[in-house]
């Protein structure tokens, strides 16, 4: 008798001991997967971290990476260009420019002016990279929604010379500084 009631003693402390373990996994598991997960630095650096096409549709990235990027006060470069036919050729250009000012409208677009400067003899000509003789300047306003809003004025008087609205695709990079992690907090709370 004495043997039985040691076997059934045993068994359940085996049984509850399992139990035990079991049960300790899991609020194992539980705790592991509460506890944030280790977050990989940025790279530091030049990054393009949203691709715009011309009607505004995102290609590449996500539009709030630069939109925290820019409420975190990192610098802005955005990027253009364009491929033509001329004949047999194919002529492509492309352009960098870091923006004057940059406004976020409605928490999900940015817009930015870029700086005037003198408009070129030639934008494709290698052999024309000099400044035009007509003094114009030209300056112009991106949006994250492909608009891109051109003019060219006369240096001189200040006449607008040539409105010249298009719609491009454009790379927005971010020169995300070493070691940092990124806060949104909105610039108007």
């Amino acid at each position: 008798m004495l043997t039985i009631i040691s076997f059934n003693f045993f068994k359940r402390i085996i049984m509850l001991t399992s139990k035990n373990i079991f049960y300790g996994l899991i609020l194992i598991i539980f705790i592991g997967s509460c506890h944030p997960k280790h977050q990989e630095p940025m790279k530091s650096g030049w990054q393009s971290v949203f691709k715009n096409d011309e009607n505004g549709n995102t290609l590449e990235g996500h539009i709030d990476s630069l939109i925290v990027g820019i409420r975190n006060g990192y610098d802005v470069r955005i990027g253009w260009g364009w491929e033509r036919k001329l004949g047999d050729s194919i002529l492509r250009l492309e352009h960098m420019a870091e923006p004057l000012y940059i406004s976020i409208i409605q928490d999900k677009t940015v817009s930015a002016i870029i700086d005037p400067h003198p408009m070129l003899e030639s934008y494709i000509d290698i052999d024309k990279q000099r400044f035009g003789e007509g003094g114009h300047l030209w300056q112009c306003i991106m949006t994250t929604k492909g608009s891109f809003n051109a003019k060219v004025y006369d240096r001189t008087t200040g006449a607008l010379i040539k409105d010249w609205p298009q719609h491009h695709k454009m790379t927005w990079f971010l020169d995300n500084p070493p070691n940092t992690q990124h806060v949104n907090h909105p610039l108007y709370k």
